[in-house]
């Protein structure tokens, strides 16, 4: 009996087969393909202490870092479209989920994942008035009210993310390079060479850093190394860590991930530090581009339900620890711990 029963189980496990056979392929290829809905020019790629790339589409500037490596390697990793890494005067097309970007792929080629450090907007919206000074000369807080001109992430226990750009509301930012702040030029450079000779004019092909800048001489040849004969403005990069490299994150009991913002108002540039998940205002998660009141009490900032209000400890207050005041217009910035 057993044996009839197996024999009669075959052409039914045969045919369960070829339905599955014909069935899964149909449901694989109902799956919408990714959309990269993103396009963008690569302003930058920064490979110190790791690969980051700054990119700009019409309205933001991001800053990606390349995650690709998580165990031991010799060097830092890079991400590539296809089989080329990513270089600047690039055009890239990705798509935003959630903490990460993935970068279009070329042909059948796997997309690529960077985490956004940073993501900021070119043109800063018009702030909102500035709440009436507290006349209480006892009240310890501060009543403020801005617009949310970056968002992004860092490692907790870090003093705040590296921004790529000081938004100026008008267009690109330009600034002067400096030691503590190379720039992406904003056109030929007259600079003298290393090697000595008359000074030449040279195209960029990276950042002015370092009071030396590489570039390919407009008359033609080899890229040199300068020094400019005067002062270089350009849009800042940023996004490199400072000293001592950044923390990588992610595993073997590293520090976790962390979401930041960054408010302007009327006088000032604030970072605030959030938690794992999304900055929340309320019951909203914060985007860029919003108006938020808060007040400031020491080091803590308390949101405030948007634009109803400052508050003074009511149930919908949201506490978020400022890593840093700066001065709006001002590269300086006072820690707040």
């Amino acid at each position: 009996m057993s044996r009839l029963i197996r024999k009669s189980s075959v052409p039914g496990l045969l045919s369960l087969a070829a339905l599955l056979f014909l069935v899964v392929p149909s449901m694989a290829d109902d799956k919408p393909a990714p959309s990269y809905n993103e396009t963008a020019t690569v302003l930058a790629t920064i490979d110190k202490h790791g690969h980051f790339y700054q990119v700009a589409t019409d309205s933001k500037i991001y800053l990606f870092m390349c995650t690709k490596v998580k165990t031991f390697q010799l060097g830092a990793p890079d991400c590539k479209v296809g089989d080329k890494p990513i270089a600047k005067g690039d055009t890239v097309h990705f798509r935003i989920d959630s903490d990460w970007a993935y970068m279009a792929p070329v042909s059948e080629g796997i997309e690529e994942r960077l985490r956004i450090l940073a993501t900021e907007l070119k043109t800063i919206p018009p702030l909102p008035a500035a709440p009436p000074a507290d006349t209480d000369k006892k009240s310890k807080t501060t009543a403020e009210s801005g617009v949310v001109i970056g968002t992004g992430m860092h490692i907790r226990g870090q003093h705040g993310s590296s921004w790529s750009t000081i938004p100026t509301g008008v267009g690109s930012p330009i600034t002067t390079a400096s030691a503590g702040t190379p720039v992406i030029p904003t056109g030929p450079v007259l600079a003298t060479p290393v090697t000595g000779g008359a000074p030449v004019v040279v195209s960029p092909v990276g950042p002015t850093s370092g009071g030396v800048i590489t570039g390919v001489p407009v008359t033609g040849g080899a890229p040199i190394t300068a020094i400019p004969t005067g002062p270089v403005t350009g849009i800042p990069v940023g996004g490199a860590p400072g000293s001592g490299g950044m923390q990588m994150g992610g595993g073997g009991g590293a520090p976790p991930w962390v979401h930041i913002l960054r408010i302007q108002t009327a006088g000032k540039i604030y970072q605030l530090e959030c938690s794992k998940k999304p900055c929340r205002d309320a019951n909203k998660e914060i985007a860029l581009g919003d108006a938020l009141s808060f007040r400031v009490d020491k080091k803590w900032a308390y949101l405030s339900g948007g634009m109803q209000g400052s508050g003074t400890g009511n149930a919908a207050e949201e506490k978020y620890r400022i890593l840093s005041v700066t001065e709006a217009g001002s590269p300086s910035a006072s820690e707040a711990h």
